[in-house]
């Protein structure tokens, strides 16, 4: 049975029909459910913008087997947006697969979404699936349809009841964290920036369920899955996103084009070292910039 797909959304119609589009055209499409969260205006001056990706929203409620839309009146943020609204879906029905508005899928992608949540859902090495993968040169000996990594992607992901049940989105322990280097040198093996955000989203500096997600991953010793060829293309580097400036294509180390020829399933992985120094390339920041997180975050709340 497919998983129900959740979209969520804000401000951006342009964006939102494109996505929309493409998970249409998905085999698989009509035969699954879409929720679609639009969140609500900062300001009552959005509340025309708000009602133009109601109207792109409510334009596809024939395309799918069923179609549920709620629509806030007040701005909840995106990370409580997530927060909620997976937890309501996945708490009816044990899986989701969850899209944000700028990322457009190639045709199989709730194919590969479907199958990877029916192979791995008994697998307690597995967090998460995701349909984007970075740009990456994968070394010549390596065969598998997936790269087994311990970082996700916000873009689109699906995972199951168990394993969203077990994120402490309060981050409990953060301050034992704070003070452990070790703990954050294994954080950041998939990406030195994710100890400095994670401290930054403690200290109220940014809104974000992701790094929170993917902390509770790396406590519980658990991997996403990625396809070796991105199933999602991001179309929100334009400046139109809530945590995104506008890059062109060349400056933006995560553009790729989704493969549209590419068929490809789930199948048994091993995280591979090679791999894993290619995917962190693009997250990875500069020395002086982590000392520097590090003294403000750290050092003086001791």
């Amino acid at each position: 049975m497919n998983a129900p797909i959740i979209v969520f959304a804000y401000n951006r119609p342009k964006h939102l029909l494109k996505t929309l589009t493409a998970l249409a055209g998905n085999k698989g499409a009509q035969g699954s459910e879409l929720y679609l969260f639009i969140d609500g205006p900062k300001t009552e001056d959005g509340r025309a913008l708000q009602n133009e990706v109601k109207a792109v929203a409510e334009s596809f409620k024939n395309r799918f087997a069923s179609f549920r839309l709620t629509v806030s009146q007040k701005n909840k943020g995106l990370a409580a947006s997530v927060i909620g609204g997976v937890t309501e879906v996945i708490r009816k029905h044990g899986k989701v697969i969850v899209v944000e508005d700028d990322a457009v899928a190639n045709e199989g992608f709730l194919s590969f979404m479907n199958e990877a949540l029916d192979f791995y859902q008994n697998d307690k090495t597995v967090w998460s699936v995701g349909g984007y993968t970075v740009p990456l040169q994968l070394p010549k000996d390596y065969s598998c349809d997936v790269i087994k990594t311990q970082r996700s992607s916000s873009y689109a992901w699906a995972t199951w009841q168990d394993r969203w049940e077990r994120v402490d989105w309060d981050v409990s322990d953060h301050s034992a964290f704070r003070r452990s280097m070790s703990l954050r040198r294994g954080f950041n093996r998939w990406g030195n920036d994710r100890s400095g955000m994670l401290d930054d989203q403690m200290a109220g500096k940014i809104n974000s369920w992701a790094i929170r997600f993917d902390y509770a991953m790396y406590r519980n010793g658990m991997y996403n899955i990625v396809p070796v060829r991105s199933l999602i293309q991001s179309i929100g580097h334009d400046g139109s996103g809530t945590n995104n400036q506008a890059l062109s294509d060349e400056q933006n180390p995560f553009y790729i084009k989704s493969d549209n020829t590419a068929e490809l399933h789930p199948m048994q992985a091993e995280p591979d070292e090679r791999i894993r120094r290619e995917f962190c390339k693009p997250f990875d920041l500069p020395p002086h910039y982590r000392a520097k997180q590090y003294l403000l975050h750290t050092l003086h709340k001791r």
